[in-house]
């Protein structure tokens, strides 16, 4: 089943095929990791819609025109629908027009399994007892949790429908609407109005590309990524906070949302402080072996829906990461620096400083310098960096590491750098100049070191890692010029990362690939090791631009931006096929967010760089 169809709203989100219809597979309405509609279909006559056109409005409204047939001339029921969700709920109105005098039937399959979302996901599951209910104007499905919370899926309609067990269904003659109102509700909670002019309002007046690209197909995909980035947005008690992706991540993530939160905070800085905060609100206290929580580390996923409220998984938060807080602290860094807002950073200061002394103390187990992390066993995530797959860390005869020691990975000490540097900024500006001679010096200290462990003077690049042992994993990967972004590599060094990275194997036309063809393990259809990543890509891009690397940012950014373009929607999906560039659209990767967030954000973040060009690293080089 294909779910590409896909609106949003707040917690509230809808997977469907590409009709929108909720009828198998992982579609559904869904909300704090819960599915509350598995089935929702529309029938006239007994046969299902046909439809003729669907155009997305906003993210979170859509429109169709359907029919009973598939040939016209033999339409004889015309219907135009509005599908749109609010923070509050669902509504669906449908309109029927009938081009005959006769009697027809309008029949709406509806269920709900309450399934949680891992559960979806093929992680083993329970069989759950629902009831479903007619009510006076629709149907009302209740389930009872495992965890002691009771959900509830409640439908009205106006004008009201006859539950049969299975449909609502109406007898109509002449034309006729119909309007549904779904409402996801957990124990305690209402039915709220929806206002959605309110929300079409905030879309038009705040959610606009607030620059025009010279290119009015560039523009299309700009917008398209500034309203996914709207969307993707959700509400907490610490602030607004932005999703991953759809369907399997509409929830907190660490490392996800502070990348997102390093590539828009210049243009929302407000997003960025909502990400702060709720992850400063959820920083590690104790020590939890099954979590993997430890004082002063940022989280990596928080879940709560009915599977891990059970204890079937380590999501409660979960701390599998190993990069989530330096890039927290860099961030609080990047705030600072665009807002000048010392209040809200000094509010922060101890979890700032709890995230300084984690990473230069748990995170570094065997007292390197370096940031490391050793696989989680069974239950845990394996690769605690953003090439999380089991398969992404080897050498380049295809061995993995010691799993019972330390693994160093590339681009997590240009994070530890970058989060020095910001911390070197922070006490700066709160007055404490000792303390920021400290990070500076700590900063250097890792450049150094870092230079001399990592780099590999017989590819003009940096190795992936090293292991337990300081044995560096020889790989062309992707990582090494994503690193180039935190600005760790020396400037005469960033010159060779660029030039290795389009004289080999890893540039695809499209993007940087995550392994080079040709390498031991590579396979364009991966994950991790072979695919394209646009925000793997895109980091890269806006390290080369800060390098002074101009041309080759602007050749990285352009193929991103015609990668879009070849997609309908104008969206970037998570990740592609690594296969080359040809006379043809990319190859998509099958089961890819989309939405993304951190792909959503990459037209507004390299915006800057597509309307310009610069010097070609010929010419850098001769000077």
């Amino acid at each position: 089943m294909k779910y590409r169809a896909v609106l949003k709203e707040n917690e509230l989100y809808w997977v469907g095929d590409d009709e929108f219809r909720i009828q198998s597979g992982e579609s559904g309405l869904y909300r704090r990791d819960t599915r509350f509609l598995s089935e929702y279909r529309w029938e006239l006559d007994g046969a299902p819609l046909n439809t003729l056109m669907q155009h997305l409005a906003y993210p979170f409204e859509l429109h169709q025109v359907s029919s009973n047939d598939d040939l016209g001339y033999l339409m004889k029921l015309g219907v135009e629908r509005t599908l749109m969700l609010h923070k509050n709920g669902v509504q669906d109105t449908l309109n029927v027009q009938s081009y005959q005098d006769a009697s027809y039937q309008i029949r709406l399959k509806v269920n709900a399994d309450f399934s949680d979302m891992f559960q979806v996901r093929g992680y083993g599951g329970w069989e759950r007892s629902v009831q479903a209910e007619a009510t006076q104007t629709g149907v009302r499905f209740r389930y009872a949790g495992q965890d002691g919370v009771t959900r509830h899926t409640e439908i009205s309609c106006d004008p009201a429908a006859v539950w049969d067990g299975e449909a609502l269904n109406w007898q109509a003659r002449g034309n006729t609407e119909i309007q549904i109102q779904i409402h996801a509700l957990l124990d305690g909670e209402s039915a709220q109005e929806m206002d959605f002019a309110a929300l079409r309002s905030e879309y038009d007046q705040h959610w606009q590309p607030k620059v025009t690209l010279q290119n009015e197909k560039d523009q299309e995909v700009l917008f398209r990524g500034v309203q996914d980035f709207r969307s993707l947005l959700f509400e907490t008690r610490s602030g607004i906070f932005p999703a991953a992706g759809i369907p399997w991540f509409v929830a907190p993530f660490g490392r996800d949302s502070l990348i997102i939160g390093h590539m828009t905070v210049r243009d929302y800085p407000e997003i960025s402080k909502g990400i702060l905060k709720y992850l400063a609100d959820h920083q590690g206290q104790k020590l939890d072996a099954e979590t993997l929580e430890e004082p002063g580390k940022i989280l990596h996923e928080e879940r709560i829906g009915e599977f891990t409220r059970t204890g079937n998984t380590p999501h409660r938060p979960y701390y599998g990461t190993v990069d989530a807080t330096p890039l927290f602290v860099w961030l609080c860094g990047e705030y600072l620096k665009t807002t000048g807002d010392q209040a809200f950073i000094a509010d922060l200061l101890p979890g700032i400083e709890a995230a300084l002394h984690w990473m230069q103390h748990d995170a570094d187990p065997d007292g390197d310098g370096f940031l490391e992390y050793i696989p989680h066993p069974v239950g845990g995530i394996k690769n605690q960096v953003w090439k999380d797959s089991g398969d992404s860390v080897f050498f380049e005869d295809g061995e993995e590491p010691d799993p019972e020691k330390p693994i160093a990975i590339v681009e997590v000490q240009g994070y530890a750098y970058a989060a020095y540097r910001a911390a070197e900024q922070i006490y700066a500006a709160l007055g404490n100049t000792a303390q920021a001679q400290v990070y500076r010096a700590l900063a250097h200290d890792l450049q150094q070191k870092f230079q001399q462990h990592f780099y590999w003077p017989e590819a003009n690049y940096y190795v992936h890692g090293l292991d337990g042992d300081k044995k560096p994993m020889k790989v062309l990967v992707s990582n090494a010029a994503h690193t180039l972004w935190t600005g760790i590599i020396p400037e005469q060094y960033a010159i060779e990362v660029a030039r290795t990275v389009f004289n080999s194997g890893l540039w695809s036309g499209w993007g940087i690939r995550t392994l080079a063809e040709g390498s031991v393990r590579y396979n364009p259809v991966s994950y991790h090791n072979g695919s394209v990543w646009p925000h793997d890509t895109a980091l890269a891009a806006l390290g080369m631009w800060n390098y002074g690397l101009k041309q080759e940012a602007h050749q990285i950014t352009r193929a991103l931006f015609d990668a879009a373009l070849q997609a309908q929607d104008r969206r970037l999906s998570e990740l592609f096929a690594g296969y080359t560039r040809k006379n043809a659209p990319p190859v998509p990767f099958p089961a890819a967010c989309h939405p993304q967030g951190w792909d959503a954000v990459i037209p507004l973040a390299l915006r800057h760089i597509l309307e310009h060009s610069g010097r070609t690293l010929e010419e850098i080089t001769r000077v």
